[in-house]
């Protein structure tokens, strides 16, 4: 295997990997679309339904920060 092809290959490898990211993000930034969407053409007791739903989907946003707090200091530490 010459020089050249060992890079064609290495550069088809990264341009799968970029197509394959590109895709992932096209993919993550439509559903993002479409969600905002639907916000907008649903009626206030949708949106209020929705709301409630990634609330109790997700109780308390702030417990993963909560704990790095805590276990990073510690008052007892002088």
């Amino acid at each position: 295997m010459s020089w050249w092809d060992r890079l064609r290959a290495v550069l088809g490898r990264e341009a799968d990997e970029a197509t394959d990211l590109i895709e992932a993000t096209e993919a993550r930034i439509d559903a993002d679309l479409r969600r905002r969407e639907a916000d907008l053409a649903a009626g206030p007791d949708e949106q209020l339904a929705r709301t409630l739903e990634e609330i109790a989907a997700d109780p308390d946003p702030f417990a993963d920060i909560r704990a790095r707090i805590e276990t990073d200091h510690h008052p007892d530490e002088g």
